[in-house]
């Protein structure tokens, strides 16, 4: 359970990842300096503002009127940009605080570019260097044994809401270290106290352009306008001297050193514009400081551990037996050199099962109770114009980051997402009438900080996409049904389902076969060519809209008949309205399609799976259920891939949870095998192309990994569904199933041997196991049920 290294980072995707849900920082592991990136959750560009557009029902109207009776696609979707608002804004990094010997490295000139240093990177102490960073721990260690910081420990407490850094010499060797904080960001104010305390703020920008649009002057400081960010460093030290200087501090002579950081935004809530306070963002800081300022290092550190492990521990895979390439003694080779060799064609199961352990890793480290959800970076990111914003990409991508919340025992770290959703349900509202005179709720492909919830500027294939708020809704009925929480079902799921599926209703329309149909809409991202070879991109109900209708109409009426709730006219209309929900198809080639009609695909190979949604994250196509589903899903899967699909981190594993769900342990094997060689950093995080960071890789395959191993949708118990032939021995402790239970796991030579299911109300499920095992005998032990099996 350790990553780690024998150099120092020389850059970001080489540095190592530390969070507490609210901060985040990647450590470097210099050798003469060590820069700690820095993150806030709230701190992002820009503040609250509206959809500005005028007239919206009429301008649907118009968009219909050119598809439905003149038959023109491009006319309509030309139209749908008049529906478009503002581009989402992005998420900020707060800065770098610098760490230096001042024997061994000059002092870092403020404002200067906060790359690592490149004759860090090359440096490589032969003498006992070692970064590593501790998955159970959650701390990131560096030592050095020729160096007079001999080693650090660097952590993000949740209880204690800091970063913190212990700096001890090495053997005889006192340390004499230069504190310094550099940021991108403008209007900077800076000082130190006597005392030992760096303080410092400033200001973000007033709005970001995403990158992808190419628009001059994409960033724009604004005086006196924007999030303003402060930072609080306190030094602690017994024996040594400190001394604070414009706005650095130095501490001399003290053999052992502990850095406490604090960080805070004026951010004050979705639908207000930022503070303009600095003082209060600075006394915030101060708070969580002084708060801590009764706690020993070691106290800080162990309630630290304590809490991460309380999440963390409860789950553990290990695999054994596999044939690895190079040997049983892996993990004794620096992760780096073990993702080269993986590149380069060698096996290595223990990295596999190390990325499933990151996944749950990174999901704690970015999500926690009170925190904002997991972006598309997490909680991390260094640049001021990130890619898509580093935002909230609502057709897959921030629903890809919480697939393993439930499946994998991280259920608290599941409710940012259901914070967001909420907030969401208020700002959709708002969109849902004012661009389409519709009831309920509705979101579109991309929302921020600020909950935008219109299409966004650019091009309709991403933007015109209205199901974003009808698929959010799984999540908060997944987490009812996986932690038996009555109480959030009705409080809190309920509203968001029960208005979204209102939207529905009043957006869908009936067309002359008497379907109710989506339009306009799209398959995310994805184009197709129509008859006369053009490309287009706009659909009546295209296939992915159509799972998730059945869906929401079919959660709607579950959730009401246990819970009692929803008017009579209402759960009436609904009924109604699923029965006139188009049946997605199956084309000559007997694959699925993904539009209304059998159109060639612009992009055979095209990243999104959109059109499989059924198959997973939803299960209205399943391998028992609907054979004749699946393989045309299947069929789908296989054409997609072949035409290179799943060459981004996110795509290829969406492609190992669908392979899961086919009960292809085969497949499931393959796209782990191209996970690993081609869409992974050597800091394991994940990688869009060309090597840009999207943790939902990370996520989404810890996800499919729990799939492989166990699944409870339909009202069936599936173990070992998608069991790799190379993984033939192993055991799983802890993952968890619909109807608040959990399920150990054991197997020998590719047969499952032991099954445990604990949970306080074991539901009434169809047991399936894998064809080569028969149940040998079952044991009821209180609120558990071991099951032993035999070789059929």
């Amino acid at each position: 359970m350790t990553i780690w290294y024998d150099r120092p980072a020389g850059n970001w995707d080489e540095a190592l990842p530390v969070g507490n849900g609210r901060l985040g920082a990647m450590v470097f592991g210099g050798i003469d300096e060590e820069r700690i990136a820095l993150n806030v959750d709230t701190l992002w560009s820009g503040g609250p503002h509206d959809a500005g557009v005028t007239d919206g029902p009429r301008l649907l109207d118009e968009v219909r009127e050119q598809y439905t009776v003149q038959g023109d696609r491009m006319a309509a979707a030309a139209l749908t940009t008049r529906l478009q608002g503002p581009d989402s804004e992005s998420y900020q990094p707060l800065g770098d605080l610098w760490l230096r010997w001042p024997a061994r490295a000059a002092r870092h000139p403020a404002g200067a570019d906060s790359a690592s240093s490149p004759s860090q990177a090359g440096r490589v102490a032969g003498n006992g260097y070692r970064r590593s960073l501790d998955l159970r721990t959650a701390i990131v260690s560096v030592t050095c044994q020729d160096n007079g910081p001999g080693r650090r420990d660097i952590l993000a407490s949740h209880p204690d809401q800091l970063i913190v850094v212990r700096i001890r010499a090495a053997a005889g060797h006192h340390l004499d270290l230069v504190v310094d904080f550099t940021t991108p960001h403008h209007e900077i104010e800076r000082s130190t106290e006597p005392a030992g305390r760096l303080v410092a703020t400033g200001r973000v920008p007033w709005h970001v352009d995403p990158p992808h649009h190419g628009y001059p002057e994409p960033v724009r400081y604004r005086e006196g306008h924007g999030m303003l960010f402060g930072l609080a460093v306190d030094v602690r030290f017994g024996q040594g001297r400190a001394e604070g200087r414009d706005g650095v501090l130095a501490v001399t002579g003290a053999p052992e050193i502990t850095v406490l950081i604090a960080a805070s935004t004026s951010y004050r809530g979705w639908g207000v514009q930022p503070g303009d306070d600095r003082d209060e963002v600075i006394r915030r800081c101060a708070a969580v400081l002084d708060a801590a300022a009764d706690r020993s290092p070691d106290e800080i550190t162990q309630r630290h551990v304590d809490d991460h492990g309380v999440l963390y521990d409860r789950v553990a895979l290990a695999v054994h037996g596999a044939a690895d390439s190079g040997g049983d003694n892996l993990s004794a080779l620096p992760t780096d050199e073990r993702v080269r060799r993986v590149q380069q064609g060698a096996s290595d199961t223990g990295l596999e099962t190390l990325l499933f352990d990151y996944g749950r890793y990174l999901l704690i480290a970015s999500s926690r109770p009170g925190s904002q959800p997991a972006n598309l970076q997490g909680v991390w990111n260094e640049e001021v114009q990130p890619s898509w914003s580093c935002d909230y990409t609502t057709n897959i991508n921030v629903q890809m980051n919480y697939w393993a919340a439930e499946t994998t025992g991280l259920p608290e770290c599941h409710l940012p997402m259901a914070d967001l959703i909420e907030a969401l349900a208020q700002s959709g509202a708002r969109t849902a009438r004012e661009l389409y005179g519709c009831r309920g709720w509705v979101v579109h492909h991309n929302t921020d900080l600020w909950k935008a919830t219109w299409p966004v500027q650019g091009d309709p294939m991403w933007a015109m996409w209205p199901m974003g708020a009808a698929w959010l809704c799984r999540h908060l009925v997944d987490h009812a049904d996986f932690t038996g929480d009555g109480e959030f079902l009705v409080q809190r799921a309920w509203p968001a389902v029960r208005d979204a599926a209102r939207f529905l209703l009043d957006f869908l329309v009936e067309d002359p076969d008497g379907r109710l149909i989506s339009f306009p809409s799209t398959s995310p991202e994805n184009t197709f060519l129509d008859v006369e070879g053009r490309r287009q991109c706009l659909d009546a109900s295209p296939t992915m809209d159509r799972w998730i209708m059945l869906e929401l109409f079919g959660s709607v009426l579950d959730v009401a008949q246990r819970t009692g709730l929803g008017d009579e006219t209402f759960l009436t209309e609904v009924r109604s309205a699923l029965k006139q929900i188009p049946v997605p198809q199956v084309g000559r080639d007997g694959r699925l399609l993904e539009w209304s009609e059998p159109f060639d695909e612009f992009e055979p190979g095209h990243r999104h799976l959109s059109h499989l949604y059924g198959l997973y994250p939803g299960d209205e196509i399943d391998v028992v259920m609907t054979p004749d589903l699946a393989l045309a899903a299947r069929r789908s899967l296989e054409f997609r891939l072949a035409h290179g699909s799943g060459q981004s981190g996110w795509s290829c594993a969406w492609a190992l949870c669908l392979w899961a769900r086919l009960g292809d342990g085969q497949g499931a094997r393959e796209a782990m095998r191209r996970m690993l060689a081609s869409h992974i950093a050597p800091n394991l995080l994940g990688l869009h192309p060309p090597r840009i960071f999207q943790i939902d890789g990370n996520l989404g395959y810890t996800a499919g990994i729990a799939e492989m191993l166990v699944q409870s949708h339909r009202s069936m118990l599936r173990l070992l569904p998608a069991l790799p032939p190379s993984w033939p021995n192993g055991r799983v402790r802890g993952l968890r199933i619909r109807g608040a239970a959990t399920v150990d796991l054991s197997w020998a030579d590719g047969r499952l041997a032991e099954a445990t299911i604990t949970g306080q109300r074991p539901e009434p499920r169809l047991l399936t196991v894998p064809a080569n095992v028969s149940i040998a005998d079952m044991q009821f032990e209180g609120r558990r049920t071991r099951i032993h099996f035999e070789p059929s």
